[in-house]
């Protein structure tokens, strides 16, 4: 169960069924505010906890998940969304810089060659000219088995691609668009990640479009990248 955490000024911190775009959630109104507002909210986690609620979804910019944490309750991920997208991703900043994807090179940089940059590198080969892989852990192998299924060019990790696509934090990052797939925060960049369906206010949050697209209530033909 989904659990949403709404602030409200008229809320205690009971806890009842609802739906959110078609997904069913678990949804809790508290207000924030005054001598009692960290009482509420923590009244809030206990509900939402004690109803099923593991990951919860909060309002932007809320900087109280310690009284929520306490009762189990975690953020909604939105990295397996946004890692999801990372090939239409590249291919937009490319287009950003005027670039034929056909004639551009895609670097992915992170500690390891984990299964999500194996994932994008399978689906970029076809589509670019060149790929730069920089993983120390895996790195290697991952570019061999890209040359021989797929025949592209994979260039060492040193040399400069137009677009970066890091799985992990990196020190080396000489591309010119650089999009940061990885921690609770990912940059896109000048990218913006969106669904423009849903009332304005979400259409770019993305915690909420993760839940919204793993429970299927939002399929990945409907997103769209400015």
């Amino acid at each position: 169960m989904l659990g949403v955490l709404k602030l409200d000024s008229r809320g205690w911190g009971r806890a009842e069924r609802d739906s959110l775009y078609g997904l069913p959630v678990l949804c809790s109104r508290a207000d924030p505010v005054g001598w009692l507002g960290e009482f509420r909210l923590r009244r809030a986690g206990r509900a939402l906890h004690c109803g099923g609620a593991v990951h919860t979804l909060a309002p932007q910019g809320f900087d109280r998940w310690p009284l929520l944490e306490a009762w189990g309750l975690r953020p909604v991920d939105p990295l397996p969304l946004v890692r999801a997208q990372s090939v239409p991703l590249a291919l937009t900043a490319m287009a950003r810089q005027g670039l034929d994807p056909g004639r551009g090179v895609v670097a992915l940089r992170g500690a390891r060659a984990d299964r999500d940059m194996e994932r994008t590198a399978q689906a970029l080969c076809p589509l670019v000219r060149r790929l730069i892989i920089d993983a120390p852990r895996g790195g290697e192998e991952l570019s061999r088995r890209l040359r021989w299924e797929y025949g592209i060019p994979i260039l060492p990790p040193e040399e400069g691609g137009q677009v970066a696509l890091c799985f992990s934090p990196v020190v080396q990052q000489p591309e010119k668009a650089v999009l940061s797939l990885y921690g609770p925060r990912p940059d896109l960049g000048d990218l913006t990640l969106s669904a423009p369906m849903l009332k304005e206010e979400d259409q770019t949050d993305l915690p909420l479009l993760a839940a919204l697209w793993e429970g299927g209530c939002l399929e990945s033909s409907r997103l769209k990248i400015t």
